[in-house]
């Protein structure tokens, strides 16, 4: 079975994108980086997704761990 890599794209300047841009780039899923947050319960994806599509926006503390954890600077996630 042949892996096919497509780029990812970025739909739009919001920081949801930007952070599911960063995610995709890095080959990572939504359990992946809520795994590595911390995130516990039913709703850990959820929480992933609604930061994406920018129903929710994450905190300061919230953001540098994503950023971290996606490898990125924080200014790449919060500011543009």
């Amino acid at each position: 079975m042949r892996l096919i890599y497509t780029k990812p794209k970025l739909k739009d300047l919001s920081q949801g994108s930007r952070i599911a841009f960063a995610r995709q780039f890095r080959l990572m899923t939504q359990d992946n980086v809520s795994d590595k947050l911390g995130l516990t319960g039913e709703c850990k994806r959820r929480t992933m997704t609604r930061y994406e599509k920018g129903e929710r926006n994450p905190k300061d503390d919230r953001t540098l761990e994503i950023a971290n954890i996606l490898n990125v600077n924080y200014n790449a996630i919060k500011k543009y």
